[in-house]
């Protein structure tokens, strides 16, 4: 199979869950290889049903979709379910960090390893790899996961995940409910895996600064639809990126709302004249 240019490549898509509720419209985004892809957007804008859409989880919640197309490393997804997609080299960490409380830290990164069929030799080698990217986790790994910090849980989620030797991650809000130096850090890490490790990474993140400081590309969606997209250093410098999803204007902090309650007199004004 020859390789294409994209490792992921998403084209007008739509989904439906229940068959009636509408949740993406004609959405498209590329990840090239090797590079890190933020989706950008508020809760419910659609970054976890996208990311779901691509590792097949969406059936598990009832959701489906309807039109448009997927490919990953030149495989339509259409008809694979996430333990292919696994196999495939393709894994999502989900929101909400999802580490098995009653196992050691060391024990949930192991898991990860699970459709590799590995030798112990072999997962000490790949354990001593991890390690040396999460050396926090290290100095946890017999501790019980369910009693290690929310910062460290997703840390765990992560590992986990490059325990199955992906060449593309999806990972869903690792900033959540996290302290900035925790999410300095996980960020700083997912950034290394990227650069040393060739991990191309679909990032869905509210947290719209740090995302951007730490991809190459973005895309912001909202209700459904993508609204805007351009390399991550020409978003950071888009004056309405900074209103709408950074907080800050020329005049100083702004809310969304505001700056959309000003944007929609705007126009009707524009139309009245």
């Amino acid at each position: 199979m020859q390789a294409t240019e994209n490792i992921l490549e998403i084209d007008t898509i739509e989904v439906v869950y229940d068959s009636v509720i509408s949740a993406l419209h004609d959405v498209s985004l590329s990840v090239p290889r090797g590079k890190v892809v933020a989706l950008l957007g508020g809760n419910g804008a659609g970054k976890s049903t996208t990311l779901k859409a691509v590792s097949t989880m969406l059936a598990g919640e009832r959701g489906k979709v309807t039109k448009g197309t997927i490919h990953y490393d030149g495989v339509a997804v259409t008809g694979q379910d996430p333990a292919d997609m696994v196999k495939l080299g393709l894994v999502q960490v989900l929101e909400g960090r999802r580490c098995f409380g009653h196992l050691t830290v060391e024990e949930n990164i192991i898991a990860g390893a699970y459709s590799r069929k590995l030798s112990k030799a072999d997962i000490r080698n790949e354990l001593d790899k991890i390690y040396t990217y999460f050396k926090r986790l290290r100095d946890r790994r017999k501790s019980q996961a369910g009693f290690t910090s929310g910062g460290e849980q997703q840390m765990v989620a992560v590992a986990r995940a490059m325990m199955a030797k992906p060449k593309m991650l999806l990972l869903d809000e690792p900033s959540m409910g996290l302290a900035p130096q925790l999410v300095a850090e996980i960020f700083n890490i997912v950034k290394e895996l990227n650069q040393k490790e060739g991990v191309s990474i679909l990032l869905a993140e509210q947290n719209t600064n740090v995302a951007l400081r730490n991809a190459d590309y973005g895309y912001i969606i909202e209700t459904g639809h993508v609204m805007l997209h351009g390399t991550a250093e020409s978003l950071l410098s888009d004056d309405k990126v900074k209103e709408l999803y950074l907080g800050i204007s020329k005049e100083g902090r702004k809310n969304f709302r505001d700056v959309w309650r000003e944007e929609s007199t705007r126009h009707a004004e524009l139309h009245r004249s």
